[in-house]
């Protein structure tokens, strides 16, 4: 089988992530394997290493700043394409506007290549081998890896297809993502406590608490609040590739922006996502926003104007539509 090579260090796990599907379209329509060179800071290891479309997951050598570290930054280079050249590869495809990226390309033993064409990138590739027409193309942003599959499969339109996804009959959890990458994506513990005590209410009694390293103080809160009659597991101790498996008996999640909300859609989890600094991505049905108002501007702290109120009501529909009813005062899921 041919082997694709995907060149995208991500601007963060989440946003690769929520592409995955697009690659998928580029594997199957190829009927190939692909090889994904992306940054540690991907955890694609994690997520994809498994599925039968990759066929394996490298991590770039970043270079380093500054003019002393020439000589280091060339041996970098060096070792990606060490690293590339191990696969017999057919055709690579960068989704990064890098020269850099399209130089190691080139030097690797690769028949083909194209990449987005971005604005200097635009010089250095075939015309039907680049996405953008010329230097002055405007970016298509959150679509741009979407409408650059498109082209290169001539498809009118590529539907969102999960990693995978686990029997209904085995989801026993909800998921609470806490964690966050920066502090403007983290919507207040104090919030949460009242999303958990709501969802109680709702009788579920087992939640996973997906927090970072820098959270066991919010997992304290949590756990003195909830000790008693909640089943919940914790996660900042836990590396990603063991909340996998707690993630995936999840039946639906809500929390903030960021990597694993994105992952949890890719898993065929219906997950509410609380939006702050980035506006909302639609590519798949799976995810539901909670937007900040439209008077209000997108900013490092804007996350903070999403009343909890704004988040229960959302909740509220988004249970009765799975099938909630009211008893005797207490909101219960009808399993």
């Amino acid at each position: 089988m041919n082997k694709i090579l995907i060149i995208d260090p991500g601007k963060g796990w989440g946003q690769f992530v929520s592409k995955m599907y697009c690659y998928q379209k580029l594997a199957n329509h190829f009927n190939s394997k692909i090889i994904f060179l992306t940054k540690k800071s991907t955890q694609a290891e994690h997520y994809l290493s498994s599925l039968s479309f990759c066929e394996n997951v490298l991590y770039i050598e970043e270079p380093k700043k500054g003019f002393k570290n020439i000589f280091l930054n060339f041996y970098s280079i060096i070792k990606n394409i060490k690293k590339i050249n191990q696969f017999q590869i057919e055709k690579c495809y960068i989704f990064h506007p890098s020269l850099r990226y399209l130089l190691i390309a080139y030097i690797s033993n690769i028949k083909e290549v194209w990449g987005l064409g971005f604005k200097f990138q635009n010089f250095f590739l075939k015309k039907s081998q680049r996405f953008y027409l010329s230097f002055f193309s405007k970016t298509k942003g959150d679509d741009e890896a979407l409408e650059a599959v498109k082209k290169i499969t001539n498809s009118q339109k590529i539907d969102f297809q999960p990693l995978s996804s686990m029997e209904n009959s085995l989801r026993d959890t909800v998921g609470i993502i806490i964690a966050a990458s920066g502090n403007e994506k983290r919507w207040s513990i104090d919030n949460y406590l009242k999303i958990i005590q709501f969802l109680k209410d709702y009788n579920y009694q087992k939640f996973l608490i997906i927090s970072g390293l820098d959270q066991s103080q919010d997992e304290d809160l949590i756990k003195k609040k909830f000790i008693q009659n909640t089943d919940i597991i914790f996660t900042s101790n836990k590396k990603i590739s063991d909340v996998i498996p707690h993630l995936k008996k999840c039946k639906f999640c809500i929390g903030n922006d960021t990597g694993f909300a994105h992952l949890s859609v890719n898993l065929d989890i219906e997950t509410i996502v609380i939006h702050g600094d980035c506006p909302p991505q639609d590519y798949s049905n799976l995810i539901h926003h909670v937007d900040i108002d439209k008077h209000v501007t997108r900013s490092s702290t804007s996350i903070h104007s999403i009343k909890v109120e704004k988040v229960l009501d959302k909740l509220s529909k988004f249970l009765n539509r799975r099938g909630g009813r009211v008893v005797e005062g207490a909101r219960l899921e009808s399993v």
